[in-house]
This record gives C-alpha cells, sequence and structure tokens, in this order.
C-alpha cells in the first residue's frame, strides 16, 4: 500500500479536473434553464412573429427547435458522448459510407416532376426560402440530438457489447422518434398522413442511427435530416403542383430497397469497437 501524502501539485490537479465537470455541468444546467421557459412559451402562447401567413409558422418552428436542441445538446454534452467532432478520423470514409443515405435524402425531392414543370415553387421570395431553410437545419438539430445524441446512445450504452443489445438499441429509438409523431394527430393533421409518417421517420431514424454508429459522427445525422426534410417539405409548404409520376415513384422504390440493404450489411459487420469509442472516458484535458 503506499501510504505517501498526496503532494499539493495532485491535490490542484486534482481539484482543477474537478471543477472542470463542476462547470461544465453547471454550464450545461445553465442552457436548459435558460432555453426551456422561452421554448414552453413559444409552444403555448404561439405568437404571430409575422405578418405573413407563410413566413410565421417558419419562424415560429425556426425558434423553436433552435430552443429544443440547445437543451438537448445540453444533454449531449453533459453525458459526455464521443460523437460532436465533425472532423475525427476516418473523415473521408464516413463520407463515402453516407453516400447512399444522401442519396436517398437528396430523391426526396421531385427532380423530374420540377423538370418537366409537373411542380413549381409559389413562393419565390428569398425570405422564403432562407426561413424555410432554416427551420430545417434547426429541425434536423433538435430531433438527431434527441433522437440519436441521447435517446439512442443512452439506450445502446448498457447494451453496446452485443449486435444483438444495438439491434434492439436501433429499433426502441426509432421507434420512439416514430411514435412521437402521433402528437400531430392533436394538431389537426390526418391519421393517415400521420400513419404514414411514422413510418417513414422509423426508417429515416434507424437510417440515422446506423450512420452515428458507423461514424460516430452526429453532423452527419444532422445533415442527412435537414437535407431530407428540405427537399420533401420545400413544395408541399412553398410550391404546388403534382410529383408523385411513376417514374419517381419507381426509382424511389429502388433507391430504398438498395439502400435498405446496404444499410442492414453495414450494421451486421460493423466493428463493435467503433461504438465502444462513443463512450471512452475524456482525456485530462477533455471537458467530460
Amino acid at each position: 500500500m503506499n501510504d505517501q501524502p498526496r503532494t499539493t501539485t495532485d491535490t490542484s490537479a486534482a481539484c482543477k479536473k474537478t471543477r472542470r465537470r463542476y462547470v461544465s455541468r453547471r454550464a450545461c444546467l445553465i442552457l436548459i434553464c435558460a432555453a426551456l421557459p422561452v421554448l414552453l412559451w413559444l409552444e403555448i402562447q404561439r405568437p404571430e412573429l409575422s405578418e405573413d401567413p407563410v413566413l410565421s409558422p417558419l419562424i415560429s418552428m425556426t425558434l423553436t427547435r433552435i430552443l429544443g436542441a440547445v437543451v438537448f445538446l445540453a444533454l449531449l454534452l453533459h453525458e459526455g458522448f464521443r460523437v460532436m467532432n465533425p472532423l475525427q478520423a476516418p473523415f473521408w470514409k464516413s463520407l463515402l459510407f453516407a453516400v447512399p443515405p444522401f442519396l436517398v435524402v437528396v430523391n426526396n425531392l421531385p427532380i423530374l416532376s420540377l423538370a418537366v414543370g409537373d411542380a413549381y415553387l409559389i413562393h419565390k421570395a428569398p425570405a422564403y426560402l432562407i426561413w424555410f431553410s432554416l427551420e430545417c437545419l434547426a429541425i434536423g438539430l433538435f430531433e438527431e440530438f434527441a433522437f440519436r445524441g441521447v435517446i439512442l446512445l443512452s439506450f445502446a450504452e448498457k447494451r453496446r457489447t452485443t449486435r444483438k443489445g444495438l439491434f434492439w438499441s436501433l429499433i426502441l429509438s426509432s421507434a420512439v422518434f416514430g411514435g412521437v409523431h402521433l402528437l400531430n394527430v392533436f394538431m389537426g393533421a390526418g391519421i393517415g398522413g400521420v400513419i404514414l409518417q411514422i413510418g417513414y421517420s422509423f426508417l429515416i431514424g434507424a437510417m440515422c442511427s446506423v450512420v452515428l454508429f458507423k461514424t460516430r459522427n452526429i453532423w452527419l445525422c444532422v445533415l442527412l435530416h435537414a437535407v431530407y426534410d428540405f427537399c420533401g417539405n420545400l413544395l408541399p409548404t412553398l410550391g404546388g403542383g403534382t410529383w408523385w409520376d411513376t417514374p419517381t415513384v419507381i426509382f424511389t422504390a429502388v433507391l430504398a430497397v438498395s439502400t435498405t440493404a446496404y444499410l442492414v450489411w453495414q450494421f451486421f459487420t460493423l466493428d463493435l469497437s467503433c461504438v465502444e469509442e462513443i463512450y471512452l472516458a475524456p482525456d485530462t484535458d477533455s471537458i467530460p
């Protein structure tokens, strides 16, 4: 047994590390306490933030989702999951791996219908496009920080040693992500559309979960989510026309099946050490 007294240097280092932890947790708590009241006020009061009936909901959704993203970013930082470094190795391999998912989300835009004029933009002013883009980014940040960054990784923390455990974590978190869209029924959405939304939300959640496990980069998930929402909601929000033509449906089905097969293969050949790195304790120079 080592009975030597701790030196002043050792004590100072320990205090510094403890203080660093305290400050980081306190900062997370401050972020949450600052964002939550404003978020609740916006959600409950739903103030008119613009006289323009198209811009007002875009601005409101952008602000509420940014505040929600702040709350879950604070929780993510508090938990210390190592998914926040967008440039960590293997960066280029991660981008290459994400090409098929990006094809899926970009295909959500009816390019052929736009090209032949069956679909078209009605609200073309820059303000509409800017606020719509910000809304999609804010939703991507909020939902990926919440459902992949906090919920998925919390589910997987005690199950990460086996592929079966990771699989059920993926399924459960994606089911939660899809299930929360039931709330849209209480906001006036039709039950048929909501059921469809639950289905594709589950699939997008599962896709982003595999991307996160494989790359340990939540920013790729945010980008996928934001592009998916932008491409899928651009015309329903700012445009009109018909965009589900037969060639688009056929191409979408082929792309969906092939990408699903690709992601299933990637998941079942996943090196579990990639996932383990998400939960490694930070070194003494890192913010826990």
